[in-house]
Order: C-alpha cells, then structure tokens, then sequence
C-alpha cells in the first residue's frame, strides 16, 4: 500500500531545494540555470512536434525565470529556431543579468514580428500579489510557460492579474499545485532536486495504484457485502447509481436498504441486486450511504456516522447531516466543494482556492476523496489525480464513485483477517477507487452516461494487473 507518485511542491519549498543545491553542494546558480534551460528547451521542441521550427518569441522578466528565459532561447537557437527575447523588465538578479548579457552577446535579444510561438518567462514561483504587466505585443502564436504561468499563484493557481494564456506548461524542479487546476497540459524538468529532498505534501499519481487482491477462488462472501442506504420514492436514480458503482467495484453482495414506497420505482436496479427496508443494522459488512437520501434521515445519518463498526462511505446528504467530527470506526468521505464547505463551515471559493489545504483540513475528519477535475485523496503524502474529463461532469456521477468505494472497501474487507483498521488502509482504498473512476471515464466524451462508465470499471481494474 506504499504510496508513490512524483512530488508536488509549493514554491518556497522547491527555492529551498534549489537553495540547498547551491549552498549546500555548491552547484552554481548559473549552471542549475543552465541545465533547466536546456531542459525546458528540449521539453518545447518535443512538444511542438516535427513541424518546422517557428518564429518564437520569449518574453523574459527580471528575475531567474527571465534568466531561464535566456538560456532557453540560447539553447532553442542552438538547435536551429529562430528566435529573439524581449525584455519585459529589466534583468535585475545577478543569474538574469548574466543569462541577459550572454543572450545579448549571441544576437538573441531583439524583436520578432508575427511569432509562431510565444515562451512566457516573466515570472515564476514567486508570484503572490497582484501584478501589473507594462502592455505585450499582440499575438495569437500559441503561448508555452515556463515554470509557473505569469499572473497564477503557483501554490493556488488563483489569478493575480492578466498575463498570457498558456497552451503548455514546462515547469522546473518540482510540479506546483497550480498545474492540476488549469486545462493546459505540462512537463516536468528534472534539475536534481531530488538529492536529500525531504517528504513532499502531495505527490502526483499518474500509475495505477495498489487494488485489493482477489484470488481466483473468491466466492460471494470473500468478495465483501455492501448496504447501500440511498435514494427515495423521488430520488431511485441516485440509489441505482451507488449500486451499480459497489457492484462493478467488485462486492459479491449488494444490498439496496430504501423505503418500500421506492421499490416499485426502481427499473433500472441491476438485477443482481437485493432490495430491502432500511433497519437499524446494515445487512452489509460495508455500508454505502447518502446519495439522493434526502434530509428527512439525517437522525439515522449520525447514529450510523457514530455506531456502525464496519468501514463505511458517507456521500451527498450523508455529508450534510454531519458536523465536522471525525468517529471512531473506518469512514471515508466523498465531498465536492459545496460538501466541504459545510463539513468547515466556509464558503467553497476559499476552500477552491487551496485544494491541497482544504484536503488536508478534511483528513482528521475521516479518508477524503476531494472531487474535481484533479481529486486529492488523503494519505501521506496527500495523492493527486490527473486524466480527468468533462465526461464526470454530470449528474450520478459522484453516486457511482461512492459504491466504487464500497466495493472495493468490502473486496479488502474480505481478505485482511480480523483486528482494527487502519488509517492508511482506507487511504489506500480510496486512491484506487478515485483512479478506477477517473480511468473508466478516460477517453469518454461529453454524454456518455453513467452507467458506460460503470460497464468500463472491470476493464480498467484489470488493465495493467
């Protein structure tokens, strides 16, 4: 259940590294520039393809993102692209200076008309007020950024003023939290910061993760019985969804507990399905519980939040009727913003405003998926998904995730003996169901139903096993 990924870092914490690299080892700054600027330069030209190279104009700022500016443009140059920097601001820090100057030296410095492709190296991880920027040269040339885009808070991804809207991001050293909350695609340039790096707060997740073991022979009962408490007369579809996702994660028995009034309501029930009345206990050793439930169960909710001695997966209404407090049984929770932001009584744009925090102030509470287009699921350290799409965006979605992880919360259940869990097991958990949802929807477009996501989970659960 060893959690791997590539390290996410926030700015002060990679100029740290950078800082040790240069005092500690005594590594030249001029020379780790060097070698991020060659770096990026190659990560661009891959990136562009084998089209012939294009006009490229590099918007260089005052510091060492400027300086790196520069250097890419000196190592763009090199490989036979045409290109000049334009200085944005005069170069002020000593390794911009030296980088501007050599540039200079090369005839690199200077304007191109109607560029093919614009690098944006104004500034970089340092961003934290507002900024103004003089006015740029107009230009519809697709825009590659380097390091962190200019106007972005690279711990936040919040806007702190206009500056060029990226089609690509080369960052350095480390991945920032801001690239999981854009749209443009980035790269990753290694300058040896890894040497004596400590733990990182989050890591990128971009492999399959562990999954529970199933052995050929597993029977019904081996493979874990989930309850799921959802749904009403007016809501079934809610419940039909968190069943098909336990299902389809893997259970051997999945219990439907919602009131008689809804059974008749109920069509699209997978077949393999029970239905029963709700009842004090769970007929499940896994509970599932909250999607389309409505309010009027909120008492039920917390009884079952507080006494239910099984792992167990709150959602939706299930989340609205708890308070914040963490129980002393396996729970794991399913928010989105809106959810979180009751769970911490704030409003959900300062919790978007830092996922990563927001993720770690829900872990005391209990295992968190915290859903978007990048889900942060707790653990040390905190994992980040990528390869979401607009697929998931659509009603039941969510629903389908909750029973994900109950079905897999029972196939781990059925195999791991008796005693109490533990915390990093419901973690592990929770990371393989986020990527089993995010990687059944890979490739989907818009209007794919739910349901096609649900028929893909086997298949993605065994790719790669």
């Amino acid at each position: 259940m060893e959690r791997a990924g590539r390290p996410i870092s926030r700015g002060a914490v990679v100029r740290g590294l950078e800082a040790a690299l240069i005092g500690g080892v005594g590594i030249p700054p001029t020379l780790l520039m060097e070698h991020a600027a060659h770096g990026v330069a190659d990560a661009i030209v891959a990136w562009w393809g084998p089209r012939p190279p294009p006009a490229t104009r590099i918007l260089c700022g005052p510091g060492n993102n400027g300086g790196d500016g520069y250097g890419v443009a000196r190592h763009l140059h090199l490989r036979g692209w045409p290109v000049a920097c334009l200085p944005v601001f005069a170069p002020a820090s000593a390794e911009c200076r030296v980088m501007h100057r050599i540039a200079e030296e090369l005839g690199l410095v200077g304007t191109i008309h109607a560029p093919g492709l614009v690098v944006d190296a104004i500034f970089g991880t340092g961003q934290r007020a507002p900024i103004d920027l003089p006015e740029l040269p107009s230009s519809t040339a697709p825009v590659v950024a380097l390091d962190v885009p200019t106007g972005i808070d690279a711990d936040t991804g919040r806007r702190l003023g206009e500056g060029p809207r990226p089609a690509f991001v080369v960052t350095i050293g480390r991945l920032k939290p801001c690239l999981f909350l854009g749209a443009a695609p980035f790269a990753l340039v290694d300058i040896g910061l890894e040497w004596r790096a400590g733990p990182a707060e989050a890591c990128l997740v971009d492999a399959r993760p562990w999954m529970p073991d199933l052995p050929d022979d597993a029977n019904k009962w081996r493979r874990g019985h989930v309850s799921v408490r959802a749904g009403t007369a007016e809501k079934t579809g809610a419940a039909v969804l968190a069943c098909l996702g336990a299902l389809r994660g893997g259970a051997g028995l999945v219990t439907l507990q919602i009131e008689r009034a809804a059974w008749g309501r109920l069509p699209e029930l997978p077949p393999e399905v029970m239905v029963a009345e709700p009842a004090d206990a769970p007929r499940g050793a896994v509970l599932v519980l909250g999607p389309g439930l409505g309010r009027s169960a909120d008492d039920e909710v917390r009884r079952l939040w507080r006494d239910f001695g099984g792992p167990a997966v709150f959602d939706a209404d299930g989340l609205r009727a708890l308070d914040g407090r963490p129980s002393a049984h396996p729970r794991v929770i399913t928010p989105h913003a809106g959810e979180a932001a009751h769970l911490l009584r704030e409003d959900w744009r300062t919790l978007e405003a830092d996922r990563l925090a927001t993720a770690a102030r829900l872990a005391p509470m209990a295992t968190t998926i915290y859903k978007g287009a990048c889900p942060i699921v707790t653990g040390t350290p905190l994992a980040v998904l990528t390869g979401g799409t607009a697929a998931l965006g659509v009603g039941g979605s969510g629903d389908l995730l909750s029973g994900i992880v109950g079905g897999l919360l029972a196939n781990h259940a059925g195999g791991r003996g008796e005693g109490p869990w533990r915390r990093e097991e419901c973690d592990a958990v929770a990371l393989a169901a986020a990527w089993l949802h995010q990687e059944a929807a890979r490739g989907l477009a818009p209007g794919a139903l739910v349901t096609e996501i649900g028929a893909r989970i086997p298949g993605a659960r065994s790719a790669g096993h």
